[in-house]
């Protein structure tokens, strides 16, 4: 009877979960909170961290909580080592898109994957309202940056987060730069988001949005351009969203939801501030897939400026922009997008 007693203590046991470790807090000044954790992709790339200067861990994956009158202190963003970032609106909000930094293609072997976020040092300013991630990334192959600067800044909102990311880049070889690409406006991604649509009823955004020029008029004495939104639905095959000529008139490109269904998935916008934005081009690709976990639409600001190469140790460029994620909502649009 004592023997069975054991076995059966050993059966209960050995089929009672584990609890798992919770993700440690690195990081929470009341305001702010950073938690490191693992990302479960297959290209997960480890992120060194420090707080106060002193390492705390490699982590593939941050989680950024903050708090809100009334919600709690949610976490809001994910930044992976990948170099990708996620962004989502306070409960009841959810994760769709991606963000991703700096691409571009290379004469020698085609599309260089976006940068790699390699080291990241956590700490907070004014008064502890705004926090602040700085470190490395590298696409470790051409291009490397040791001024990576993420800021999250104070005015939050319960419809609308955002971060501010700067860098400058340099190149660690020398690099040729693909320029045929550039008819295509995909020689040099400034930053991109991806996300998917499959139906109608299957997707986590449902149009592109831009501010370009829509029409040019002419009175007695001059001629003048007439500027406005142009918008465009997604669809589920091989194809460009965007006229190559297209120029932005205003910084922003959106890939908007405009609905919480199927699920309550965000609005992404990506401002652009340096380059300068009218040397940037939107464009977008969508491509055929029946796989609901894929994100098969890509859209980005192509950098029009991007010089044929780089020396080895030469500055590239300094970059810019502003990542927002904002509640599903409708946008105006003056005219139609013009697809291929």
């Amino acid at each position: 009877m004592k023997h069975s007693s054991i076995l059966l203590a050993c059966w209960f046991i050995a089929l009672t979960p584990v609890a798992r470790a919770a993700d440690p807090t690195l990081f929470n000044n009341g305001t702010w909170s950073v938690q490191g954790t693992t990302d479960l992709a297959t290209n997960a790339g480890p992120i060194a961290v420090s707080v106060g200067g002193v390492p705390v861990g490699n982590f593939t994956e941050l989680k950024i909580f903050r708090a809100f009158t009334g919600v709690g202190t949610p976490q809001i963003f994910s930044v992976k080592g990948r170099g990708a970032i996620q962004a989502v609106v306070p409960p009841p909000g959810v994760f769709g898109g991606t963000f991703y930094l700096s691409g571009y293609w290379d004469c020698a072997v085609g599309y260089v994957p976006t940068m790699a976020i390699t080291q990241l040092e956590i700490s907070d300013a004014d008064n502890g309202t705004t926090l602040v991630l700085k470190g490395s990334a590298s696409n470790l192959t051409s291009m490397q940056t040791s001024d990576f600067k993420l800021k999250f800044p104070n005015n939050q909102a319960n419809d609308s987060v955002r971060v501010e990311v700067s860098y400058t880049l340099y190149a660690t070889r020398d690099i040729c730069v693909d320029k045929s690409q550039q008819d295509q406006s995909r020689t040099f991604s400034t930053a991109r988001i991806a996300a998917n649509y499959i139906t109608g009823s299957v997707n986590e955004n449902d149009f592109l949005r831009y501010f370009t020029v829509t029409d040019q008029r002419c009175d007695c004495c001059s001629c003048y351009n007439v500027t406005g939104p142009v918008c465009g639905g997604l669809d589920n095959w091989d194809n460009y969203l965007v006229c190559f000529k297209d120029r932005l008139t205003d910084p922003r490109i959106f890939l908007v939801h405009q609905d919480n269904t199927p699920r309550n998935t965000p609005t992404l916008v990506m401002h652009f501030e340096n380059p300068n934005p009218h040397n940037v081009r939107p464009q977008g690709f969508a491509f055929l897939t029946a796989d609901p976990t894929k994100q098969n639409v890509d859209v980005w600001g192509n950098w029009q400026k991007v010089k044929d190469s780089y020396k080895a140790g030469r500055r590239v460029g300094k970059f810019r922009y502003t990542l927002q994620a904002a509640a599903p909502t409708f946008y105006n649009c003056a005219a139609g997008a013009c697809y291929y």
